[in-house]
């Protein structure tokens, strides 16, 4: 589906069986963009007949492990299916070392070239081109985080799209997402356990939905859950006091522009 956003993973690392960590496949002009690669992206392309040779982008946000745990085997299986043209990996400092290490530990080198760019924990256009633009968006967690914002240029519909996850309540980065067309952000926890939320620098559904309300956000997804709840509803009925028009993020539901 063209303009469009897939949710993969949408649990945090404290997640179980069938309850993925972060992942999800951004798709805008027909290019397709991977954004975090936590554990089981790999099976979650495949079991959604993903077309794994059209990503050509992946951004990894930090390097807690459910949120690139996956990359490394899904390297891999690109290299298995024959991949040959170059892959480009977004993601902090450590991420190119890390990963390179595991390729050469097993002596799994990739018949394509992997290119590493690095991204630093603050606000930067990252790409920039005729079709789209891409920035870096400093966010507030225990290690060095990155947010990122796309934006589909020349369309009439101005989509665009805030990825921010993991981050404690920021509202500093309202001003930078103003309006954007779909925003997911993180929401660990429910506002009962804030004090969890402050102490390890998540935010809760209240939160996020406040973040939504100050940067005139069109629509809400709210992602990363602890696996501690089990009816993810009440994510949804917390921020709707303050922002209506919010989703809870489900493996497999696509969002269109």
């Amino acid at each position: 589906m063209n303009n469009s956003l897939r949710i993969l993973g949408c649990y945090s690392g404290s997640g179980g069986y069938g309850r993925f960590p972060s992942s999800q496949l951004l798709i805008l002009n027909k290019k397709f963009y991977l954004i975090d690669c936590g554990e089981g992206t790999q099976f979650l392309l495949k079991k959604y007949n993903i077309r794994l040779n059209s990503i050509d982008n992946i951004f990894i946000s930090h390097l807690h492990g459910d949120h690139y745990f996956g990359l490394p085997g899904l390297i891999s299986y690109f290299n298995l299916k024959g991949r040959n043209k170059d892959l480009n990996i977004y993601g902090p400092k450590g991420l190119k070392k890390i990963i390179t290490l595991i390729m050469k530990s097993g002596k799994s080198w990739t018949s394509y070239n992997l290119n590493f760019i690095e991204i630093e924990s603050k606000n930067k256009a990252i790409i920039d081109n005729e079709e789209i633009s891409v920035e870096s968006l400093k966010l507030y967690h225990r290690i060095p985080t990155t947010g990122f914002i796309f934006k589909l240029k020349n369309n009439d519909l101005n989509i665009s799209y805030a990825y921010c996850s993991d981050t404690q309540f920021s509202p500093e980065i309202c001003d930078l997402i103003r309006n954007v067309s779909i925003l997911y952000h993180e929401s660990t926890f429910l506002e009962k356990h804030s004090d969890l939320a402050l102490k390890t620098k998540h935010t809760t559904s209240l939160q996020a939905a406040k973040i939504a309300k100050k940067s005139s956000a069109n629509k809400l997804i709210l992602g990363h859950f602890s696996a501690r709840y089990k009816d993810l509803n009440e994510f949804k009925l917390e921020a709707a006091t303050l922002f209506p028009n919010v989703f809870i993020a489900k493996e497999g539901d696509i969002y269109s522009f």
